[in-house]
């Protein structure tokens, strides 16, 4: 079942909380059902998180493996959702912390995404400068603004979500994001014209 947006805003599926007590009660059909719904959402934050697409994937795996095993303890006092994001990304810093370095981007997967197509080589040279440059002033962000920009840019996710999915308040999520917004826009200054 999808929840209903509006304004351009993308359909969000959820799970409903019958399937999770089906989950719970060890129905493994319910849990690939939860899986399938919330797998390329969560895949999506741990990319932005660790930057690579085979480490995302082992984050992901290992995320549904950690909430497969703890599914009995989840109490139900948040979404299914906002639980699994918290497992996802204490998993994807626990990798970034175990690597002890910057995660980068495999530019050959994004290339697409930031090549436009009929720009000349110097056009194109610019854009994956800029890319390479965005991609670094959001790595350089301090962890929890580096979360709150990735949730609230690439996975739409409003203060409220956010707050909830990471357990903080809402004013800290609104000023963990300005304060992204700002050290992005000084780093990207020279790219802007």
């Amino acid at each position: 079942m999808a929840s209903n947006t509006s304004g351009g805003e993308r359909k969000k599926a959820v799970v409903s909380r019958e399937m999770v007590d089906r989950a719970r009660d060890g129905d493994d059909e319910a849990f690939g059902i939860i899986v399938e719904t919330y797998r390329d959402r969560l895949f999506g934050l741990a990319l932005g998180i660790v930057r690579n697409r085979d480490t995302a994937e082992d984050v992901v795996q290992e995320a549904f493996i950690k909430a497969y095993k703890n599914l009995k303890r989840f109490r139900g006092d948040a979404s299914i959702y906002t639980w699994l994001y918290r497992i996802a990304v204490n998993t994807a810093h626990n990798h970034l912390r175990k690597a002890k370095r910057a995660a980068e981007v495999d530019f050959d997967d994004v290339a697409p995404f930031i090549e436009a197509r009929g720009l000349n080589p110097a056009e194109s040279a610019a854009n994956v400068e800029l890319g390479e440059a965005i991609d670094g002033a959001v790595r350089q962000l301090p962890p929890r603004q580096q979360e709150v920009f990735i949730l609230h840019y690439f996975e739409q996710m409003t203060h409220r979500e956010i707050a909830e999915t990471l357990g903080v308040t809402e004013g800290a999520v609104k000023a963990n994001f300005f304060h992204a917004v700002q050290k992005l826009k000084g780093a990207l200054r020279p790219y802007v014209t």
